[in-house]
């Protein structure tokens, strides 16, 4: 899902450790010790704060429907509201919530045991119709929840006694359980849900969630307002925050303004030129995350058909230079589609198949190469990106300059939040791009989660590839429990991805979050976007 810097990149720049070099275990020189470091662990909160005010950068949400979370100004929100059956832990373990158990009698079925005293804030408990109804909600094509993807192997869902769901795969899905934690599974009150109608997380509406914090109000166009529920079932989590106030400034200056003044107290997703002021004000903060900065292929047939072409593109990317100057050293080069954080199982199997791969490093005489070999050498490339992610319009001039020193010809296609959020569904907002730009997130560390996509006939497979060993491969994938055995079948498909390159990795780069010199007790990860996160933060 993307994110959001214009001019080339500069020849001497600060770089990071290379993957393969940190991989020899290299020593990090005196700007690579000064890059951000991903942070684990934060003193925990001690006080309580009556009111917090944190702004959502990407603007107002359209709505609060959980059904409806897959963008950050949704989820960043929602998940301090709604909650699932399980929920992530701290490194992406599935953590009893709703449900205190599953069992699975056979390989097909999963029976939830549900929590007896989880009751919504209205006080009416949480029942097994509820869960049902919440699961079935999200799967009714006339909602168009992006969460409905998940089900494509699913036989059905119903309740099976007073505090007991099952759900029955029609075949093997080994990313079925991770969803259990996602907003595919966050539950909603059936009777207030059908009351509401179409007006359900609209400002009018509201919704009836059983998360830390309930809905208040919604004033559009300049807050919503969360405050804590007192009544909330897990009780080893002491909340520290009465009142959650969201703002929804989305010009970077302003932002890094209110953010220095206190006019906000934090932010998920920092403008990057704020970071060292700061970070010297309060806390500024970096995780690993498990979104891939990449070029995606669009046009198989065009400028890039022949894979000499694609190659000779993959040369030219200054990776070191992007790390550092673009994203100033919070990130790092990627050999691969799926960053090594997401690797959830198995990362002997996964860090062998992934040294194997071609470092990501810029090699220009590679790139004149592989361009004097091609068929297409000559025909212009059009590379799409979003104006809207400043990081991406500089990545993508830098290609576009580092490209003709290959005597590659890229034309720059920059496109609106909307013209690019549209690439993502219609075909004809594809036509005339060959490559594009994009910043994707994986929803959990599982690497078969990103590569399904590119299966023959996946509605995600925008460019048409097909290859029958790698569908084999992500097949073989999805049925196999076996952490090893599937970890062999993924990186099979991702060598298979990398030899056609299909997609071309930039850069994983970090999570960050900000906030004030009185806040405390916050770590930021990428699964603020489905768990409580606003649980950890209290005062100093």
């Amino acid at each position: 899902m993307p994110r959001p810097r214009p001019a080339a990149l500069a020849a001497a720049l600060l770089t990071t450790c290379t993957l393969a070099a940190c991989a020899d275990g290299g020593e990090p020189t005196a700007e690579e010790a000064a890059a951000p470091q991903p942070t684990t662990s934060v003193p925990a909160a001690t006080q309580d704060v009556d009111t917090v005010t944190w702004n959502v950068p990407s603007g107002e949400p359209p709505v609060l429907d959980p059904a409806h979370a897959a963008i950050d100004s949704v989820s960043t929100i929602t998940a301090n509201m709604c909650e699932g059956l399980f929920t992530f832990g701290p490194d992406y373990e599935r953590e009893p919530a709703l449900a205190t158990g599953v069992r699975r009698p056979d390989p097909l079925t999963y029976v939830f045991d549900l929590r007896e005293d989880a009751e919504f804030w209205n006080g009416d408990p949480v029942t097994a119709e509820d869960v049902v109804h919440s699961v079935e909600r999200v799967l009714d094509p006339g909602l168009g929840s992006p969460w409905a993807g998940w089900a494509a192997r699913l036989d059905g869902v119903e309740a099976t006694g007073d505090h007991e769901v099952t759900v029955t795969m029609a075949e093997p899905d080994v990313l079925a359980a991770n969803f259990f934690a996602t907003p595919a599974f966050q539950v909603v009150q059936r009777d207030f849900a059908e009351s509401a109608g179409s007006d359900f997380g609209t400002a009018s509406g509201g919704l009836m969630c059983t998360g830390p914090y309930r809905f208040d109000h919604w004033s559009q166009g300049e807050e919503i307002t969360l405050v804590r529920n007192d009544d909330w079932w897990n009780t080893e989590d002491r909340v520290r925050v009465e009142t959650l106030r969201f703002t929804f400034v989305t010009d970077p200056y302003a932002q890094a303004a209110a953010l220095s003044s206190g006019d906000a107290d934090g932010q998920f997703g920092v403008p990057r030129a704020a970071h060292a002021q700061l970070a010297a004000e309060g806390s500024m903060l970096y995780g690993e995350s498990l979104a891939p900065t990449f070029l995606a292929v669009l046009d198989q047939e065009g400028a890039l058909a022949d894979i000499a072409t694609r190659r000779a593109l993959r040369s030219v990317i200054d990776y070191d230079g992007i790390v550092g100057s673009v994203y100033e050293g919070a990130a790092q080069p990627l050999r691969a589609l799926v960053p090594p954080a997401a690797w959830g199982y198995a990362q002997d199997e996964y860090q062998q198949a992934y040294d194997a791969l071609p470092a990501p490093v810029q090699d220009i005489e590679a790139a004149l190469e592989q361009a004097g070999r091609s068929t297409t050498a000559e025909e212009t490339i059009v590379l799409a990106y979003t104006t809207a992610i400043e990081e991406e319009t500089r990545i993508a001039t830098a290609i576009a300059d580092a490209a003709a020193q290959a005597s590659l010809h890229v034309e720059l296609k920059p496109l609106t939040a909307e013209q690019f959020g549209a690439v993502f569904s219609s075909e004809e907002a594809r036509e005339g791009i060959d490559v594009f730009l994009t910043t994707g997130y994986l929803d959990f560390p599982e690497p078969l989660a990103y590569y399904q996509y590119f299966t023959t006939g996946s509605f995600y497979n925008f460019s048409g590839y097909s290859n029958e060993e790698y569908d084999a491969a992500v097949a073989a994938a999805m049925s196999e429990e076996d952490p090893t055995a599937r970890a062999q079948q993924v990186v099979r498909a991702q060598s298979i991805m990398a030899e056609d390159l299909v997609t071309i990795p930039v850069a994983t780069q970090y999570v960050n979050v900000y906030y004030g010199p009185d806040l405390a007790g916050l770590v930021p990860r990428q699964n603020h976007l489905y768990t409580p996160w606003a649980v950890e933060l209290g005062g100093r």
